[in-house]
């Protein structure tokens, strides 16, 4: 297995998983990588993170096709969660004479993830010379977790911040100009969607803490999925701004479940309704859309609609189990409503509006239900709701 050059004295020697197809929950249809790094200097040789434990030897060979591993002087760690991380005591092990750093909370978080390994504390007055290069570092808590840290080498300006700017995508090609820059910015928005969007402040100051820094990254090289270079790099950094400053567009998105198809026809109708004012928007039912992409539709959107019929005087478990999802993406200053049919009982908008509001969605006026199968006129009438949802999202 072949490293790829990334820039000048730094090779990609990570790992592609083709077959991951669900990660934390949500779907990854096109897998994934794990994303390591190889920097040469002329005295030294770093590794920047590691795999996932299953994939070490795939590391390994890369690596050995740069350098002996057992010439390594150094390991960074930038992220102690498993799939960057699990492969670390195995990869010690093939490079017995590295020094091992992490942040303050890294060096906790390696301790207590594999039962007291002692690694060093590395921080942002410290730098790493390689001869020729050197490593540079900045603590980034809660991009995502609290050990988070990013890594630079000014010599070549190219920035490794793990999980920031990455994507769940595996592909022969090392980089988003390869496998197209739009594909490439699909996979980073549902990537921040489902991973990073409840961390939005905390990655906005990391963006800006690169700047105060006087790093200038022309090569961004994630963790996870491809690297971003020229064009390709403007358009991530511009998606990122964005989604970190919570920029929302007049967009709806429709989300619900069905049993009998009632909800179903309500959806459809309040979409129409939507649409029919000019503001764009999006239908998912919630058994058969991919959560990951109703959230990734979900993130520049300035409504969210959600319905479902009731079922033991509550809401079917799909449509509880998306606002679980959302609680802990915590999707701010967006505005919301509740619909859906029911029979002989009710409860189910009732529970939606209740738990939307907890979730800080600004409700707007009231849910729509409708008793068992609605008629033409009933129809008509959530369309005229969803315009009126409309009209709402556009004044927002």
């Amino acid at each position: 297995m072949r490293s790829v050059p990334v820039s000048d004295g730094i090779s990609w020697v990570g790992a592609i998983d083709w077959n991951l197809r669900d990660f934390h929950g949500y779907e990854t249809p096109r897998g994934t990588t794990y994303n390591a790094y190889l920097v040469v200097g002329s005295d030294k040789v770093a590794l920047i993170d590691t795999v996932k434990a299953p994939f070490v030897d795939e590391l390994l060979e890369r690596v050995s096709d740069v350098v002996d591993p057992s010439k390594v002087d150094l390991i960074v760690v930038n992220h102690v969660e498993p799939d960057h991380n699990s492969g670390l005591p195995a990869v010690m092990a093939a490079m017995p004479n590295a020094r091992v750093v992490a942040s303050a909370s890294g060096v906790k978080g390696v301790a207590d993830y594999h039962g007291g390994l002692v690694v060093e504390p590395v921080g942002a007055d410290e730098v790493i010379d390689l001869g020729g290069r050197t490593l540079r570092f900045l603590p980034m808590p809660m991009v995502h977790w609290p050990d988070s840290m990013f890594t630079y080498c000014p010599e070549v300006t190219t920035l490794m911040p793990n999980d920031a700017f990455g994507q769940h995508m595996a592909s022969a090609e090392r980089f988003a100009d390869e496998v197209g820059t739009d594909l490439a910015l699909e996979e980073l928005g549902i990537y921040y969607a489902n991973i990073l969007m409840g961390l939005s402040t905390a990655v906005g100051k990391s963006v800006a803490k690169i700047a105060e820094a006087g790093w200038a990254p022309s090569v961004i090289a994630p963790s996870h999925g491809v690297i971003w270079r020229g064009d390709a790099l403007a358009a991530a950094h511009e998606a990122y701004g964005r989604w970190t400053s919570n920029t929302l567009r007049d967009k709806v998105v429709v989300a619900y479940g069905t049993m009998w198809g009632s909800t179903d026809a309500l959806a459809r109708r309040i979409a129409d309704g939507v649409a029919s004012e000019g503001v764009e928007v999006s239908l998912h039912d919630l058994a058969v859309s991919q959560i990951a992409t109703i959230t990734h539709d979900l993130l520049e959107a300035k409504g969210l609609l959600l319905g479902s019929p009731t079922l033991h005087r509550a809401m079917v478990f799909r449509v509880a189990g998306y606002l679980q999802w959302l609680s802990g993406l915590k999707p701010a200053g967006r505005l919301g409503g509740a619909f859906g049919s029911y029979g002989w009982s009710s409860g189910a908008v009732e529970q939606i509006s209740e738990r939307m509001t907890a979730l800080g969605f600004t409700m707007v006026g009231e849910p729509y239900k409708q008793k068992y199968r609605p008629t033409e006129d009933e129809l008509a009438a959530a369309f005229e709701w969803g315009r009126e949802f409309a009209r709402a999202v556009k004044g927002a």
